[in-house]
């Protein structure tokens, strides 16, 4: 022990040491304090010991120190009895040679350490004691890395289920530390970082799974019933914690990616997720709001599950899914955008498959939904009022049409879901003449493309053709617009266009594309039938009609192409039927024909097939906003000059080649820059003493670059 002087220095050993002041008190009134202070000091004639240059100590020689203390007992028996009393450490005073020789700084006293003290410690020395430490105090044990990769070992080997529990148990910690981090105090275990969140999760997902087989006994990859298994009770209670754990750890993580890997590892378990009927109702919550709401793999994962379900629980959850699916279907399609529709059109598919897995059931619903939509029409017809309209004028309304049409088009000829084809279809056509003004054109052509597609999957004949050529006959496409918008309009996320659209360039000519389109296609789903040459005749009488009124350049070739197809396609037709003899009550040889004809390929089927491919890879770059790459920003040009085109009919500059725009607009640069110079050769001639070099032009060359 060393003993401090008055200073720095240390008294390092007690031999013939001299009173001064003490001799006033009595020994039991003098505090420890107050003896080690300036009260004694070191007799000089004793000999000294070597002393440290650096440090300014002596070094100790505990044998000696400790024949001091017994002489001391011999020289002051008080002075010692004191010493007893009061500090007995320095009386007790025990050192080994190595820790005597070991260079301390601390003035206290000389740290001794533990003799199973390892060489080379690192951090996971601490970890461990950090472990028995909270063990011992009762605390919760913080899950490390180190102690991850343990039970991963032991795991593989463990065949009680010992290891799977306390994985479990820190699975629980983590899932607080998300939820409700207060509780996470009263938990066996401590999850802090990411680091250790990760590995907990990890290890759960890889390992867990087969753990729960190996201990169950079961073999098979494929779908089983846990439940039958002998050990299924020991573990009962521990595997439905982790299931009831990974579903709220599943409601309230919000990043897809962990999203993802938790559904995988669902999508895994869902063969035990059957054994717990009251697992069923918060399981279905959870996977429908990802299934709905969430990104695109987030989706495709929850559904896998769904579907999961609804093929090894058809009896108890099919019903409740069926109508549950429904309902989030039409609360997410109530707004329509080129970032929400792919999400849309899956939801829509996706649910199709379900609802197909028991057609019976389907028609229950389909029946009880396809009334509630015609109710909805009927009141808006009878009452004519805006909230009645408004209930059916929307995309929630427009979007379960779409969906009951593709159970529909699923369903077999023999089904009974194809009974309701007839009320289907006359709800479509109402809700086409609800209101047949030019601001709702765009719903006008989704409910025309739903019929074509009826007509063509459940080969009925559906009248369309009157809705599409009633635009062209009521609507003015000789009326100047009073907008230039160079960006081209899209109706495939509108249903209503605003007063400001219908004034643009743009509306007339996505009125023109839909009606080549639609007429198109359902021209080339009947081209190969026996009746085409006759039903076709009214709908080229109207085109050629409408060639005669329309002075647009654009829109006439556009029709006129149209037209040629179809009369090409009648004549085609008409050719083949004039080869053979056909006796119209013996529909066996007619559906015979048709199909030869559908073999061979009609010329408008054709043309259709190469024109959908590039129409098709066109809608794919609007949904992905591709198109603003080419998109030519040429915009507050209002020019009103016209130009006469190949045809003799005026047209806007606007609707000319880009080439020509640019030819136009450099020569209407080089005009202004010639009428510039004139005017300053006039100002010059009449006395002005300006320099002609030192003038700058104003106007330059205009590119189209350049209007940003």
């Amino acid at each position: 022990m060393k003993i401090k002087e008055k200073g720095t220095k240390k008294v390092k050993s007690t031999k013939k040491i001299k009173k001064k002041s003490v001799k006033s008190k009595n020994l039991s009134e003098v505090t420890t304090d107050e003896f080690f202070e300036d009260d004694f000091e070191v007799d000089d004639d004793n000999e000294k010991e070597p002393v440290d240059s650096d440090s300014g100590e002596s070094e100790l020689d505990p044998k000696e120190h400790k024949k001091s203390l017994k002489k001391l007992e011999n020289t002051d028996p008080e002075f010692f009895k004191f010493l007893k009393q009061n500090d007995k450490k320095l009386l007790e005073f025990e050192l080994s040679d190595d820790d005597v020789d070991q260079d301390s700084d601390d003035e206290e006293g000389v740290h001794v350490p533990d003799d199973d003290l390892a060489v080379n410690s690192d951090e996971s020395d601490y970890e461990d004691k950090e472990v028995i430490k909270n063990q011992a105090q009762g605390g919760p044990v913080k899950v490390t890395l180190k102690l991850l990769k343990k039970w991963q070992e032991e795991i593989q080997t463990d065949k009680s289920i010992k290891t799977i529990k306390c994985i479990v148990e820190a699975f629980h910690a983590a899932l607080l530390t998300v939820a409700d981090p207060e509780e996470s105090k009263n938990v066996e275990y401590k999850v802090d970082g990411s680091a250790a969140f990760n590995g907990v999760v990890q290890l759960c997902v890889i390992n867990l799974p087969t753990a729960f087989k190996k201990f169950l006994k079961i073999t098979t990859d494929s779908r089983f019933e846990a439940h039958k298994s002998k050990r299924f009770g020991k573990i009962k209670g521990i595997l439905k914690q982790y299931l009831t754990d990974l579903l709220q750890i599943l409601e309230h993580v919000t990043s897809a990616d962990i999203q993802v890997v938790l559904l995988k590892h669902l999508h895994q378990m869902m063969s035990f997720t059957q054994s717990f009927s009251s697992l069923n109702k918060p399981l279905l919550r959870i996977l429908l709001k990802c299934w709905s709401t969430g990104e695109e793999t987030v989706r495709i994962v929850a559904y896998l599950s769904i579907i999961q379900m609804a093929t090894t629980r058809k009896e108890s959850i099919l019903d409740n899914l069926f109508r549950t699916m429904y309902i989030k279907y039409v609360e997410n399609s109530k707004f329509v955008s080129s970032n929400s529709l792919p999400g849309i059109n899956f939801m829509r598919h996706s649910l199709a498959e379900i609802y197909m897995l028991d057609h019976n059931l389907a028609y229950n619903h389909a029946f009880l939904y396809i009334r509630q939509l015609a109710i909805h029409l009927r009141n808006a017809l009878t009452i004519k009022k805006k909230e009645q309209f408004q209930a059916v004028y929307n995309w929630q309304y427009i979007n379960s049409l779409k969906f009951w049409c593709k159970i529909i088009t699923l369903s077999k000829s023999q089904s009974m879901l194809r009974s309701l084809l007839y009320p289907l279809v006359q709800i479509i056509t109402g809700t086409i003449k609800l209101i047949p003004t030019s601001q709702y054109y765009p719903l006008r052509f989704h409910c025309c493309q739903m019929l074509i597609t009826l007509a063509k999957e459940t080969e009925t004949f559906i009248p369309v053709l009157p809705f599409l050529l009633e635009v062209l006959n009521s609507y003015d496409f000789n009326k100047k617009h009073q907008r230039s918008q160079m960006k081209p309009m899209s109706f495939m996320c509108l249903l209503r266009v605003s007063k400001a659209q219908l004034k643009e360039n743009g509306f007339k000519d996505a009125i023109i594309e839909d009606i080549y389109q639609l007429i198109l296609e359902n021209a080339a789903n009947d081209s190969h039938t026996v009746y085409f040459p006759d039903l076709y005749v009214p709908c080229i009488i109207q085109l050629k009609s409408f060639l005669k009124k329309c002075k647009v350049g654009n829109f006439c070739r556009k029709i006129k192409q149209l037209a040629d197809k179809i009369q090409e396609n009648r004549q085609f037709v008409e050719g083949e039927r004039n080869k053979v003899v056909l006796n119209l009550c013996d529909l066996k040889s007619i559906k015979n024909f048709e199909n030869q004809l559908k073999v061979q390929q009609s010329p408008l089927s054709k043309f259709y097939e190469s024109w959908f491919k590039i129409n098709q890879s066109q809608k794919l770059k609007l949904l992905t906003n591709n198109d603003e790459l080419g998109e030519y920003r040429l915009l507050g040009l209002k020019s009103r000059n016209k130009r006469r085109n190949d045809d003799g009919d005026h047209d806007s500059d606007l609707d000319m080649p880009v080439e020509e725009m640019n030819e136009l607009l450099e020569k209407q640069a080089d005009k202004k820059k010639m009428k510039k110079r004139k005017n300053k050769k006039v100002k010059l001639s009449h006395g002005d003493d300006e320099d002609t070099t030192s003038v700058n032009d104003i106007v330059k060359d205009t590119k189209p670059d350049d209007w940003d």
